[in-house]
């Protein structure tokens, strides 16, 4: 029988901050040691396991990425597994415009149930920069970057032609803030850049 399911679906906003979906105890009774494996649900990351540990001993392996998770909890006796499991979760910044649901697995002692969570719908993104078309529809010239501006910190210049946005064609600007429109507000993007004959990559995170 699959442990029991999470006692709550949380909403995400992305990027945001993390939630905190509970597991309530299966009260069963289990010899140690026992392994609890978490895979992130799509576009979400793992950023803390807040779990009660009292009476046992818990080494907690989160990957790097956030993307999985590995508890390994031990006792010397066996145990009443009655405490709640707490798996933190937070939207990546590129989770799609339009959100959703999405699933993981969180995996208590070889049961497995789902680990799911909600992202919010999102703004689409935008930048403060001034554009002109490049002639013959080879893309959108960069007329201005303010200092401040997102754009300035990722390294666009003044007189750089953006042909592509994460791989899509922008050869004018209507096509631009089509394609811009797809990505929301924090999302980190990578432009395509003509600058002085040369094709370069930067990656941009989106304004409002």
């Amino acid at each position: 029988m699959a442990h029991p399911p999470q006692q709550n679906v949380p909403d995400l906003d992305a990027p945001g901050p993390a939630h905190t979906v509970v597991y309530p105890g299966d009260n069963k009774t289990r010899n140690y040691p026992i392994i609890v494996q978490i895979q992130a649900p799509q576009y979400t990351h793992i950023t803390d396991i807040p779990i009660d540990c009292s009476g046992a001993n818990c080494s907690i392996s989160i990957a790097a990425d956030g993307k999985s998770a590995t508890v390994t909890i031990t006792a010397n006796t066996p145990m009443t597994s009655s405490r709640p499991f707490n798996v933190s979760v937070a939207a990546d910044a590129n989770a799609p415009l339009a959100g959703g649901q999405y699933s993981g697995s969180f995996t208590y002692d070889s049961d497995t149930t789902p680990l799911t969570v909600n992202i919010t719908p999102g703004a689409p993104g935008n930048l403060q920069i001034a554009t002109s078309n490049a002639p013959s529809n080879g893309g959108v010239r960069i007329q201005s970057v303010p200092p401040t501006s997102s754009g300035a910190s990722a390294g666009l210049q003044p007189n750089d032609v953006i042909t592509a946005i994460d791989g899509l064609p922008t050869p004018n600007i209507g096509t631009y803030y089509q394609v811009m429109n797809n990505y929301r507000v924090g999302a980190t993007v990578p432009f395509t850049v003509q600058r002085g004959g040369q094709t370069i990559t930067v990656q941009v995170t989106l304004e409002p």
